[in-house]
């Protein structure tokens, strides 16, 4: 998933950031974040909202939407919060992100929406599906996708 070549050139002090997130070790990471800034990043272009999205930290997630993190930014593959949320199928770190601005149409590298992402992920679990569905996820750009992707789709957006 991840693009060949080399991480981008980041600051050392922000290094311990992904494995104190990883540990809820939340005053790790807002001592970190307090000399980095809350929108350093990692060699991946991920900052410490993206980073909690993905390992379920949900108290840190809150912290930092409330210390105004952007709920937008993208990594180096074009995926933002609502990308990990959906890939770990963890609707209450979506809602956050939601409620502070976050675009559910925000597309990656490939051109493919959190929607995208969520769906691939499911497997059954359509809870947050229906959220990005519910939130104005574009249905439009699904075209492209094979008949049972829109199949799962078409089905949600009907409920």
């Amino acid at each position: 998933m991840a693009r060949a070549g080399r991480p981008n050139k980041t600051d050392p002090r922000f290094d311990d950031v992904n494995w104190l997130i990883r540990q809820h070790d939340n005053e790790g990471v807002k001592k970190i974040l307090a000399e980095t800034g809350i929108e350093a990043t990692d060699g991946y272009l991920r900052t410490a909202l993206i980073l909690a999205t993905l390992h379920k930290n949900e108290d840190l997630l809150g912290w930092l939407i409330k210390q105004g993190a952007n709920a937008n930014h993208q990594d180096r593959n074009g995926d933002s919060a609502l990308y990990f949320a959906g890939q770990e199928k963890n609707e209450d770190a979506a809602r956050m992100p939601l409620k502070a601005g976050a675009d559910v149409n925000v597309l990656d590298v490939y051109g493919n929406a959190p929607l995208w992402r969520a769906v691939f992920n499911a497997k059954d679990e359509l809870r947050i599906v229906k959220l990005y569905v519910q939130e104005g996820a574009s249905l439009s750009s699904l075209d492209k996708y094979p008949e049972p992707f829109r199949k799962v789709i078409g089905s949600i957006s009907k409920d």
